[in-house]
């Protein structure tokens, strides 16, 4: 498994100009994981995500691209939506594995607390959010964030 990322890849959201980006990492439902196919493609996608102050946690389906590209590549690159301007923004590069060490989803207690909400929006219950049954963390290697 990566080591934790070190204090100097997390200095820029620490700084005056990680305000926003903090913020938004505690809030934020949903980020966008760009992967990369084995043919080179990038792959953009939505994803719920939990930020826990050094590396960023989602949950997928089991078989999907985005597991199949993470195991071809795992460099890759996690956004928020920037305001309406990019006056602030955040851009996390790092790699991204399976993390077999994680609770499930439903026993998640942090990511259940997060996401009780948004999983009424998304006509979810508990059942159908067990289908997340993989657990991948993104180790940050660089943090652009303003």
């Amino acid at each position: 498994m990566t080591t934790p990322a070190d204090k100097s890849v997390l200095a820029g959201l620490q700084a005056e100009a990680g305000t926003w980006a903090r913020q938004h990492l505690a809030d934020d439902l949903v980020g966008w994981l760009t992967t990369f196919a084995p043919d080179g493609r990038v792959q953009t996608s939505p994803i719920s995500f939990l930020w826990d102050g050094s590396t960023i946690l989602i949950y997928s389906k089991p078989n999907t691209p985005k597991l199949r590209n993470i195991a071809a590549h795992a460099e890759v690159s996690f956004n928020l939506n920037s305001d309406p301007y990019a006056d602030h923004a955040l851009v996390i590069e790092g790699t991204a594995e399976v993390d077999l060490a994680v609770l499930p989803i439903d026993r998640h207690e942090a990511y259940a607390a997060k996401f009780r909400d948004a999983l009424a929006h998304w006509q979810m219950d508990e059942t159908e959010a067990r289908t997340y049954s993989v657990a991948v963390r993104v180790w940050p290697a660089r943090i652009r964030a303003w």
